[in-house]
């Protein structure tokens, strides 16, 4: 990021909507915002299903929030260990979380129409 007000953000995703669970979904779509928007969007491919491998993408994309569906507590433990912040139990649209997020008003547990 060239901007000093950039950070970089994980959504798991299901199609266009946020999956419901973090140590199943099947991508994980990877944003890097700078200045309070998106300017660059990757989805990554999750061939592994250990919960381990996902900390580790986030962690070598260097990414600092993962918003996301339901966690096991010992996953989403793990997860804010490694330093990230985490917002779950959220529902809805990818594009309208990130939305919402960006307005510094995603909390725990939003649930948005999808």
């Amino acid at each position: 990021c060239a901007l000093p007000i950039c950070m970089i953000v994980a959504i798991p995703r299901m199609g266009e909507m946020v999956a419901p669970c973090f140590e199943y979904c099947a991508t994980m779509a990877i944003f890097t915002v700078e200045a309070n928007r998106v300017v660059d969007q990757i989805d990554f491919p999750l061939r592994s299903r250990d919960p381990f491998d996902r900390v580790r993408l986030l962690r070598d994309r260097e990414v600092d929030t993962l918003i996301c569906g339901g966690m096991q507590d010992i996953y989403e433990d793990m997860v804010r260990a490694n330093g990230f912040e985490v917002i779950s139990w959220v529902s809805g649209s990818v594009e309208d979380l990130l939305d919402v997020y960006l307005q510094g008003q995603l909390v725990p547990g939003t649930e948005l129409p999808g």
